[in-house]
């Protein structure tokens, strides 16, 4: 338990696959048990068994973004005085904030599978500015179509497919590569057709998403069967070898919104596979190419913000390899790395963020 002065009585309801919610009454905090995925009915019961086992009528419900997520409806759902509605991953910065009990402005960065984003897209490959008040969108990857939306989650292909086609189009299908051998080209022009008309199709800017199309275009991972699998397998391909090489991203500055787009990246990827460049190789390049971007739009960034302090957050960051090298390469760079050995990266502590923003009494989208 933690002691909190203030007498008022808050539910963070959390996020939905990885759900945990907490609860702030008479100064401390109760943390509930990890309930796995709420679209499970029977998780979804356990959650909220154990929360109406309290007996708290909250006076505030902070919850997720997201219209549509379990936690986010059931706390709509019991009408308290007040409801705020906290984006994804100012919820992951903040958690890290809540943690050390810091008011001050930072630099986050969240990289994660998804997350309900303010503009109705879904974020995850963000780059915030983050303080008591509330938070900036400051940098963000370009958006990528997922064609069959969840569908190309668990068929990461799709991803890799969606990408090299809107980089090179028909010249794609002179690449030789396993994921154009999967279907028939007339099954392809569906999925082309699919794109062109944004038929069944969601954008992201997702860096979880990134790590599925790498994987996939070096066919290390095919099809998925437990989340995360093609970061895990590209992550450990990656620490089959010291590489010191990486490859460029693109970042141009639209109305004050730095944009990362990666068409050098997978031009740089095909062009070393033609190379006959072995998939460790290139999966530890793009590690280090990850970590090379992140040191270079904090440079960025602080030129605008003045801001040295820096947190990382969101499922990504589990990467122990990507960890390292980024928080070596940002600490040479001058960056304080505000790291924690207790609130998770991934989405279980999106409660305790939910809970920093409530607390301090700011509507999230709040401009500072």
């Amino acid at each position: 338990m933690k002691k909190h002065k203030r007498k008022l009585s808050i539910l963070a309801t959390g996020a939905d696959i990885k759900s945990r919610f907490c609860v702030f009454k008479d100064g401390e905090i109760f943390v509930s048990q990890a309930f796995g995925n709420l679209e499970n009915p029977d998780n979804f019961r356990r959650f909220k068994d154990e929360f109406f086992s309290k007996k708290i009528k909250p006076d505030i419900v902070a919850y997720d973004l997201h219209p549509a997520y379990f936690s986010s409806r059931f706390a709509i759902d019991l009408k308290a005085p007040k409801g705020i509605a906290v984006q994804h991953h100012h919820a992951h910065i903040a958690s890290m904030m809540f943690e050390k009990n810091i008011k001050h402005k930072v630099i986050g960065v969240a990289f994660d599978g998804t997350g309900y984003g303010s503009d109705g897209n879904f974020w995850g490959g963000e780059f915030l500015c983050v303080d008591a008040g509330g938070f900036r969108r400051i940098a963000h990857f370009d958006y990528m179509k997922l064609p069959g939306g969840e569908a190309a989650i668990t068929e990461p292909w799709r991803i890799a497919f969606s990408i090299l086609y809107s980089f090179f189009g028909e010249e794609v299908f002179k690449e030789d590569l396993w994921l154009l051998r999967i279907l028939s080209r007339k099954n392809y022009r569906i999925i082309i057709k699919m794109l062109e008309n944004n038929i069944n199709t969601i954008l992201t800017s997702s860096v979880g998403r990134l790590f599925d199309a790498v994987s996939s275009i070096l066919w290390i991972c095919k099809k998925i069967n437990f989340e995360a699998q093609p970061a895990i397998k590209l992550e450990k391909a990656a620490t089959k070898n010291r590489d010191n090489e990486a490859y460029d991203f693109d970042i141009i500055e639209k109305s004050k919104l730095f944009i990362i787009g990666y068409k050098n990246l997978f031009r740089g990827i095909i062009l070393d596979l033609k190379k006959s460049v072995s998939k460790e190789v290139i999966a530890r390049r793009f590690h280090n190419s990850l970590a090379n971007l992140i040191d270079t739009m904090l440079k960025k960034i602080y030129e605008r913000e003045k801001v040295k302090d820096v947190i990382l957050s969101g499922g990504v960051f589990q990467n122990r390899l990507l960890y390292g090298l980024v928080e070596k390469k940002i600490k040479e760079s001058g960056f304080n790395l505000l790291g924690s050995q207790k609130m998770p990266v991934n989405d279980l502590g999106i409660c305790y963020g939910q809970l920093y923003v409530a607390l301090n009494g700011n509507n999230p989208f709040n401009v500072f």
